[in-house]
């Protein structure tokens, strides 16, 4: 899973030349949710193509009574030695436990926000977190996308937030 996210996050690496990530180097990108529990890990080429990454180990959500819990993490990505993109992805594995998700995604990206874009999240940015809506909205100098993945299995989903 984390190949794949770091995979597709490279191919925002051509079309993001004009980063807004107020702390560009890994070292500090790594550890900006640290505090909330999404430290990621050292900074790799773990795919030989240039783009690097670091990703945080999945932060349990709400119970897992009957099945995997609903999972936090976070990811920093971008060429060589240079962050151009930080992200959280909520995997709902309890769809019943939902709003406890989408609860600590908004927090988190709240925090996400303020600091690596400088700015805290828009009522429409926050909106579309909270709904799991796809859409892109400005937030400080950079921007905010909002990715929803519906797994093939109806079982679950994933929502991504991308902060360029």
């Amino acid at each position: 899973m984390r190949k794949a996210l770091l995979i597709v996050a490279s191919l925002f690496v051509v079309s993001s030349a004009c980063a807004e990530i107020l702390t560009p180097e890994p070292s500090r990108a790594c550890v900006l949710l640290a505090d909330v529990g999404l430290k990621a890990g050292g900074w790799v080429d773990e795919n030989g193509d240039g783009s690097s990454g670091c990703a945080s180990k999945y932060q349990d959500i709400g119970s897992g009574a009957s099945g995997l819990a609903n999972q936090l993490e976070y990811y920093a990505v971008g060429p060589g030695d240079s962050v151009i993109e930080v992200r959280l992805a909520m995997d709902y594995n309890q769809l019943a436990d939902a709003s406890s998700g989408t609860a600590a995604l908004v927090a988190a990206s709240q925090k996400l926000a303020l600091r690596a874009l400088g700015a805290n999240l828009s009522v429409a940015a926050a909106a579309l977190i909270e709904g799991g809506q796809p859409g892109l909205e400005r937030v400080g100098k950079g921007s905010v996308e909002v990715i929803r993945e519906d797994w093939p299995n109806g079982q679950g989903y994933q929502v991504s937030v991308v902060m360029r």
